[in-house]
């Protein structure tokens, strides 16, 4: 009997808990309907329960995103020091528009007064990327007018295990904004003796951008680690004011220094563009590393033209331009590509003069040809022959394969400009020429139907035979008619062709 009473305690005692534990589900659950009903002091006082039985997360964990949204809202309404510990955590929520809300409702709770910062601070060194990036754009919204950049420099002086990390947040739009205030406080933790707070600071005044901070990087780029040293190069070259320019130029000139920091400094080298940076990014091409030679051709093509609007540098180009005729196949090969980046009708004539030279290597000849080849390019260069019709003579170049398809590569790219001069050789006898044509014409597209119709309505047998070829490189859903009439040819070869090409793109079984 005693046996069977056990059980029933048990049973009721099991009873009971599972009992409570409904209840309190209940509770929870009706705490989060309130949250996203009814008046805002019954959302924020629904709000505040859940946040004392210290479920709030686990609550809305799994709802709606309209219920996490609203949740977001009662938080703002609620407007306490807890509402804010307990909004970071919706920072990290999958749902953007609920993240953007968070940050919303951290701006104006904490906006409103300086002793909600103490709760957002946290935000600052949140291993959680969506966290921190939240709370960095919620103090840069919320502005300087609760003297937030004291804090937060205060504070991450304070936490030591998240100052490794924190150039993101001491380079934020807020410090950049309010740099007459953030530069003393960032020059002062600059002397900390942690090496992870000084690169964080480098790191930062990068990114601020004011030239007033170059003097100081200069110092700890000399007298400083060698990491410190590496992210004080990479923010002078984000700086790129002509303060740094001898700083930058020797870290490109160094050896010893990193990879990327030298990579950096040519980028920002190319960015102040003096004759003496472009020299220095010149004398770059022929660097033993080919990430610094990269760069440097990059850096040129900048220099010399800033914007893709922007008139070319005329300085740069008679360097790059000068640079062509170094002993060097580096030098001449970088200067080549920071022209044709530069993309200017000024440099055909040496660049061509390059690619017809057989005393130029064919790697080099290939690159001056590529580097003509960009839209409407058809400005004269010698006498009255003008960019097209030099490398329409280029694609018919005897036994120089790379050659021929480095012009009709070029001859795209220029576009419908080059499309007659094309048309033209389909009309020639020369077949590696028209082999090159067809080619550069199939490629470019719907843009040169027109005209290979009306070669495929013609009566050379060999344009036609090479338009099909044309018409089947393009291989679109327009050419199927005029390769089905070019199929019908009473020449065999042209018909051949043609028949080949519909079956080469699924047009024809």
């Amino acid at each position: 009997m005693r046996k069977y009473l056990n059980y029933i305690i048990f049973a009721g005692f099991v009873a009971l808990v599972i009992g409570m534990a409904v209840s309190h589900s209940r509770r929870i659950h009706g705490l989060v309907t309130a949250m996203s009903a009814g008046a805002p002091n019954e959302r924020a006082a629904a709000a505040a329960d859940l946040i004392k039985s210290e479920q709030f997360m686990d609550a809305i964990t799994g709802e709606t995103m309209q219920t996490r949204l609203k949740a977001a809202e009662a938080l703002e309404v609620l407007g306490d020091p807890t509402a804010v510990k307990q909004i970071l955590p919706i920072l990290k929520d999958q749902d953007k528009e609920v993240r953007e809300r968070a940050v919303a409702a951290l701006v104006s709770i904490v906006g409103k007064s300086s002793k909600h910062i103490t709760e957002l601070l946290p935000g600052l060194k949140d291993g959680d990327a969506n966290i921190k990036k939240g709370a960095i754009r919620a103090f840069v919204k919320i502005g300087p007018v609760l003297d937030s950049i004291p804090q937060i420099v205060a504070y991450l002086k304070k936490e030591a295990d998240s100052r490794t990390a924190d150039g993101d947040v001491l380079g934020s739009p807020l410090f950049a904004k309010e740099s007459k205030t953030s530069l003393p406080l960032l020059f002062a933790l600059f002397e900390d003796k942690d090496e992870g707070v000084r690169v964080s600071v480098a790191e930062a005044l990068g990114k601020i951008g004011d030239r007033e901070a170059i003097p100081l990087l200069n110092e700890k780029m000399h007298k400083d680690t060698a990491q410190v040293r590496r992210v004080s190069i990479g923010s002078i070259a984000l700086i790129a004011d002509v303060s740094g320019e001898v700083m930058l130029a020797e870290a490109v000139g160094n050896p010893d220094d990193d990879d990327e920091a030298r990579s950096q400094a040519a980028v920002g080298l190319g960015k102040i563009a003096t004759p003496a940076a472009v020299d220095t990014l010149i004398k770059a091409l022929n660097d033993s590393d080919t990430k610094l030679r990269t760069s440097a051709v990059g850096a040129l093509s900048h220099a010399g033209r800033p914007k893709r609007d922007s008139v070319p540098v005329p300085m740069v180009l008679s360097k790059c331009v000068a640079a062509l005729a170094s002993a060097d196949v580096n030098t001449q090969t970088g200067a080549i590509r920071a022209l044709q980046g530069i993309s200017a009708p000024e440099t055909n004539a040496p660049l061509l003069a390059v690619a017809n030279s057989a005393k130029y290597p064919e790697s080099l000849r290939v690159a001056a040809i590529k580097a003509v080849g960009f839209e409407g390019n058809e400005s004269i260069v010698i006498g009255d022959s003008n960019v097209i019709n030099m490398l329409v003579e280029l694609m018919a170049t005897p036994d120089a394969e790379a050659i021929g398809n480095a012009a009709d590569s070029a001859l795209t790219a220029i576009g419908e400009r080059a499309i007659p001069a094309l048309i033209a050789v389909l009309k020639k006898t020369d077949e590696t020429a028209s082999f090159h044509a067809a080619n550069a014409l199939g490629r470019m597209g719907t843009k040169a139907l027109p005209a290979l119709e009306q070669v495929a309505k013609g009566d050379s047998s060999g344009a036609q035979r090479w338009s099909a070829v044309a018409l089947g490189e393009m291989g679109t859903a327009d050419t199927t008619p005029i390769l089905k009439q070019l199929a019908q040819n009473a020449d065999a070869d042209v018909s051949y062709v043609a028949k080949e090409q519909l079956h080469r793109n699924g047009q024809i079984q």
